[in-house]
C-alpha cells in the first residue's frame, strides 16, 4: 500500500512539474528539486541530479504545442543548444566540489536574482530584426553557454535563464522564448543527465513515475501558455521564480 501511495505522489509531482514546465518554458527542476529535497527527503545531489533526465521528454512534450503554433525559433535555438551541450557537462562535473546544501543555496540565490531582473525589465522587447545577425549569433552563443553551465551545475533545465535571456538579449516575445527554451532544454539536458548519472546523482525509482506525469503536464501547461497574454505571462513567470527561490532558501537554512 505504501508503494502505491508513493507512486501516486511521484506521478502528481510530475504532473505539477510538467504543467509549470510547459507554461513557463522551464525544465521543472525549480519545483522537482525542492520537492525531492524537502518532501521526499532525498540527498541534495540526488535532488539536483534526478530532475535533469526528466527534462528531456517533458520539454519535448511542451515544445510540440508551441511548434504547432509556430512559436519556435529553430536557428537560434540550435545555436543555444549546441553551446549549452558543452558547458552542461562542465557544470555537472563541478558539482563534485560542492555540498548539497551549498548547491541548494546557490540555486535559490540565482533564481531570485533572475526573477527580479526579469520583472523589472517591464517593457516589450524591440523587434528582433533590429539586432545585427552577427551580434545576434554572438548573444545566442553566450546565452547557450551560460544556460548550459547552470543547467548542469544547478540541476535545472536552464529555462530559468533561457527565457529571460532570450527576451532581454535576443528580443524574443515571451511565447517565443518559452517555446524555444523547451526545444533547447530537450537537447542539452542529455549530456548533463549522463554526467549526473555517472556521478550517482540519478534515482531511477523516482525518475520513471515523475517523468510519466511530467510529460502529460507539459502538454497542459503549454496549451495554457499559448492562450495567455504576454504581460500576464511575464509577471507570472517572475512571481513563480521568486516564490520558488524563497522557499528553497528558507527550507535549506531552517534544515
Amino acid at each position: 500500500m505504501e508503494f502505491i501511495v508513493a507512486q501516486l505522489v511521484y506521478l502528481l509531482l510530475g504532473l505539477a512539474t510538467g504543467i509549470l514546465s510547459g507554461t513557463f518554458g522551464i525544465g521543472g527542476g525549480t519545483l522537482t528539486t525542492p520537492a525531492m529535497r524537502d518532501v521526499i527527503r532525498t540527498p541534495g545531489h540526488v535532488a539536483l541530479g534526478t530532475p535533469l533526465p526528466i527534462i528531456v521528454p517533458t520539454a519535448l512534450s511542451g515544445a510540440l504545442v508551441f511548434r504547432r503554433k509556430r512559436m519556435l525559433k529553430y536557428r537560434i535555438g540550435a545555436v543555444c543548444a549546441l553551446a549549452g551541450s558543452v558547458t552542461a557537462l562542465l557544470g555537472a562535473a563541478t558539482t563534485a566540489y560542492f555540498t548539497g546544501r551549498e548547491m541548494m543555496l546557490i540555486t535559490s540565490a540565482f533564481i531570485a536574482l533572475l526573477a527580479a531582473k526579469f520583472a523589472l525589465a517591464g517593457k516589450e522587447p524591440k523587434p528582433r530584426a533590429r539586432t545585427a545577425p552577427t551580434k545576434l549569433l554572438f548573444r545566442a552563443t553566450f546565452v547557450g553557454l551560460a544556460a548550459g553551465a547552470l543547467s548542469g551545475f544547478l540541476g535545472v533545465g536552464g529555462g530559468v535563464i533561457l527565457v529571460p535571456a532570450m527576451v532581454l538579449l535576443l528580443n524574443f516575445r515571451v511565447h517565443e522564448a518559452i517555446g524555444t527554451s523547451l526545444m533547447v532544454m530537450a537537447i542539452y539536458a542529455i549530456p548533463g543527465s549522463a554526467a549526473h548519472y555517472l556521478l550517482g546523482h540519478v534515482d531511477i525509482a523516482l525518475l520513471v513515475p515523475i517523468a510519466l506525469g511530467s510529460v502529460l503536464g507539459a502538454q497542459l501547461g503549454a496549451r495554457l501558455a499559448v492562450k495567455t497574454e504576454e504581460r500576464k505571462l511575464r509577471l507570472s513567470f517572475s512571481v513563480f521564480l521568486l516564490a520558488v527561490a524563497s522557499y528553497m532558501a528558507v527550507s535549506e537554512l531552517l534544515g
